[in-house]
């Protein structure tokens, strides 16, 4: 006969590699972390003009999906995950810099949440905009505070501190299908381009009176990442679910310029360095710089440095930062 303390030393025990209680995997998660968790998955990246960082990592394998957005000094400590500000948050796809201190956040729950960083280095919600729908990607314009996001088959325009929060312009069902990526002419807040699952690029400027007009068209494979050149906006990228990269004229509709297959797998996200070249990664551990100063694109880097899909890239001063699946960010440095 055990003895009260004996019965209870019986009771917690257990053999190695065992959890106690047996059913605490069962237990739903209810509230958000208290502290930031860094996840291994990192959907997002981006720099403001004084050179700070963010880094967006979800949950998305677990029962409760939670998100960490990590604000950082200087890519040398985002690398190294030394972060001086964070918030908690839905999981989310897409997070950019409004301006230095402001940052919106495309979460899964269908809303733009805009953050501010305060000057005690803290970042709280200061506006959300309500959309519905998952958000797959969202782009800015240059000194704006406006942000365009597709959602659905609908692109929309909104005031990051519109308190009515309602679009300031929004375009139902112009693509057939889904819209899985948008971006915009830095420089001229009247233009911008979209590309879905309907195998459609768009170009448009809401200056006409009929502002969308049908770019081109693939013939084999959905959009999934499209890019402007911002250094000769007469060019733009759009990469397909096949893992391809096809060079647009906007002079000459309908049709491409070049193509290129990249990966086995979709294009993830594209982004002009200046205008003769650009980065493309995807669900496959590589990541490539491209050459396209002529009609013929090739190949100039390839890095196999990511343990699993890269998820997003961005150009900073010339230097290339991508990040992915298995905590991962790397700081391409090629040989001169």
């Amino acid at each position: 006969m055990l003895n009260s303390k004996e019965s209870q030393d019986s009771h917690i025990s257990a053999p190695c590699g065992v959890v106690f209680p047996p059913n605490k995997p069962m237990e739903p998660r209810k509230k958000f972390s208290t502290v930031p968790v860094v996840y291994d998955s990192l959907f997002f990246l981006d720099f403001n003009e004084r050179g700070n960082c963010i880094l967006g990592s979800s949950e998305v394998a677990g029962t409760f999906w939670e998100g960490t957005l990590l604000h950082f000094q200087d890519d040398k400590h985002m690398e190294d995950f030394d972060y001086n500000g964070h918030y908690i948050y839905s999981t989310a796809s897409d997070g950019k810099f409004l301006t230095t201190n402001t940052i919106a956040l495309a979460e899964d729950t269908g809303h733009i949440n805009i953050l501010s960083l305060d000057e005690d280095r803290k970042i709280r919600t200061t506006n959300y905009l309500r959309l519905g729908e998952h958000i797959p990607k969202i782009e800015t314009w240059k000194d704006s505070n406006r942000i365009l996001a597709c959602a659905g088959r609908s692109v929309s325009i909104w005031e990051a501190d519109c308190v009515e929060r309602k679009p300031v312009e929004k375009f139902d069902n112009i693509h057939l299908e889904p819209v899985i990526c948008v971006d915009t002419l830095k420089n001229n807040k009247n233009m911008f381009i979209s590309g879905g699952v309907d195998r459609m690029a768009c170009i448009w400027d809401l200056r006409n009176s009929v502002p969308c007009t049908v770019l081109y068209n693939n013939e084999f494979s959905s959009l999934m990442s499209i890019s402007w050149n911002q250094y000769d906006d007469n060019y733009i990228i759009v990469g397909t679910l096949a893992g391809d990269v096809y060079l647009l004229d906007k002079r000459e509709p309908k049709s491409f310029i070049s193509v290129l297959h990249c990966f086995d797998r979709k294009v993830n996200r594209i982004g002009f360095n200046d205008a003769k070249e650009f980065a493309v990664c995807g669900d496959s551990p590589e990541v490539l710089i491209v050459n396209c100063k002529s009609s013929y694109l090739e190949t100039i880097y390839r890095n196999g440095k990511h343990p699993g899909h890269v998820k997003d890239l961005k150009w900073h001063k010339g230097t290339l930062y991508t990040c992915g699946f298995g905590k991962c960010v790397v700081k391409h440095v090629r040989q001169k």
